[in-house]
């Protein structure tokens, strides 16, 4: 079988969506509690909607771990906020900062 010359990330775009479908089934997605993000004295950076910050990082479902693409929406010097759409449901959680990579657009995650 050949590859997709015209969109070539669609095979790992579709992978990861499986993957995100079957670790939902294992559990809800896990977040750093409000003691971790101390919300209350950290700075937090919204981003504006007509902006799309993209990043890659780890998820996780229950016991199971996926490395998605995500939608940054929101950081602090610590955690990053960040959505990702499972069969259309926008899931919504923070992650250190560490984990999560910034991409330039969404498909470099899939390259």
């Amino acid at each position: 079988m050949g590859t997709n010359k015209r969109y070539p990330h669609l095979g790992s775009q579709l992978a990861e969506e499986r993957e995100l479908r079957e670790a939902r089934k294992r559990g809800a997605l896990h977040s750093l509690s409000a003691d971790q993000l101390r919300l209350q004295s950290q700075v937090v950076t919204v981003v504006p909607e007509r902006m799309q910050v993209w990043g890659l990082t780890w998820l996780r479902f229950g016991d199971v771990d996926v490395r998605s693409t995500v939608l940054v929406k929101r950081w602090t010097s610590d955690a990053v906020g960040v959505e990702v759409d499972v069969d259309g449901e926008k899931l919504r959680c923070w992650v250190w900062q560490g984990a999560c990579q910034r991409l330039q657009n969404r498909v470099d995650g899939w390259r």
